[in-house]
């Protein structure tokens, strides 16, 4: 795939790293429930870790650049581990809303801190790639992280799942530590206010970003209020798990033989494709046809967010990619909160089938923003921050030659 090997490395700990933020809310609510035996109280420690998130996510990856990522991935690591096991053995329902809207205010930027090292990593010939098996690795672990959970709660219960998974995101956390290239491979001239290059691109992409996960946070209410519709709610779970392996299998793809065409090209031609087969969301009445549907709408969302990145990466100064990664990660946590308000409410009045206009409706805004502003996608054949920090990686004694980097 022509991606080096300390690349996939990156990826694969930033995956694991990942881990206890991605199950966190799942299991905060289970937990919550055991803990203080109530849902409510559950229910609003989830909400914190979301709101923590969405609130402290750009700050974070501003320290990232002006401090570099092992202290901020360091501190935030530390605090966000005490958080978690504090959440395991609190009992009182104001304690535990408070521990948990503390892990959300302090969860590591991994994920944003290990796309832009990838930025300093690949060349830019094979950027589209390596954000392809990031974003493999990310369906992977929405995969298997449920089916993880489930045979964690039946061996141990929430607690010890809980504290299973955030040792293992920490230990993730410190080989992400240990693999990225030194601090002096980040020096690049600051650029201030409207100077900044591609302000307008990172504009267009967080504005289009909002309107896609207002769709994502529908579907996380709709597919299983499908399934209780047609009268078969234990499979839910069997639904998201085709669609994230529909998800997966575009991710693949993508990463096997490469980029479509330009950035721009391909990232209205993924977003259209995910408008386009949002439609067939509203025709299945059983659970095999909406299977196929959800496989059919998968296909194209890793490859979408795969392309997100790299347009990020290459309009970006390097060292104001990961607090723009932050801005993306604070428009996504708004826009599911949109979705899953809207689309539970339209649910309830007007039924299943309808409520998937929202997804549609949500898309549809979303690559009408994009193509209002098309012209601040098209981005130069490289990035400059991106061809200097890979040729300084490289140069640097980084363990990988240039034909290897690209």
């Amino acid at each position: 795939m022509n991606v080096p090997r300390r690349a996939m490395l990156l990826i694969l700990l930033m995956t694991v790293a990942q881990l206890p933020v991605a199950l966190r809310q799942l299991l905060v609510v289970l937990l919550g429930h055991q803990n203080t035996g109530s849902f409510a109280t559950a229910g609003l420690a989830s909400a914190g870790c979301g709101i923590g998130l969405a609130v402290t996510a750009p700050l974070v990856g501003r320290l990232l650049g002006r401090l570099g990522a092992r202290p901020v991935l360091l501190a935030t690591g530390l605090a966000h581990l005490l958080a978690l096991l504090g959440l395991a053995v609190t009992t009182e329902p104001v304690a535990f809303v408070a521990l948990a809207t503390v892990a959300g205010l302090s969860t590591p930027p991994a994920v944003g801190s290990g796309r832009a090292q990838l930025a300093r990593l690949v060349a830019p010939t094979a950027l589209a790639r390596a954000y392809a098996v990031n974003a493999v690795g990310q369906e992977v672990l929405y995969v298997g992280g449920p089916l993880a959970v489930t045979l964690s709660l039946l061996i141990s219960g929430p607690t010890a799942a809980l504290l299973a998974f955030a040792v293992i995101g920490s230990a993730g956390l410190l080989g992400m530590v240990a693999v990225l290239p030194p601090r002096e491979t980040d020096r690049q001239p600051r650029v201030k206010g409207s100077a900044l290059p591609g302000r307008a691109t990172r504009r267009t992409v967080v504005g289009a970003h909002i309107g896609y996960m207002m769709g994502i946070g529908a579907m996380w209410v709709l597919v299983p209020a499908f399934a209780t519709t047609v009268g078969h709610p234990d499979q839910a779970g069997l639904l998201v798990t085709i669609w994230s392996v529909g998800s997966l299998a575009g991710g693949v793809l993508l990463a096997s033989r490469g980029r479509p065409g330009s950035p721009a090209a391909a990232y209205l031609t993924m977003l259209g494709t995910l408008a386009a087969t949002s439609v067939a969301l509203l025709l299945p009445r059983s659970v095999p046809q909406m299977a196929v549907a959800l496989a059919v709408f998968g296909l194209a969302l890793a490859p979408f967010l795969a392309v997100t990145d790299e347009i990020l990466a290459r309009s970006t100064p390097a060292d104001r990619l990961p607090e723009t990664y932050g801005w993306l990660q604070t428009a996504g946590q708004l826009g599911i909160a949109a979705g899953s308000a809207t689309s539970g409410v339209v649910n309830d009045h007007l039924g299943n089938t309808w409520a998937f206009l929202v997804v549609v409706g949500a898309l549809a805004l979303a690559l009408v923003i994009a193509l209002s502003r098309r012209r601040t996608l098209r981005l130069p054949s490289a990035a400059p921050q991106v061809e200097t920090v890979g040729a300084a990686v490289a140069a640097g004694g980084s363990g990988f030659g240039r034909d290897d980097a690209g």
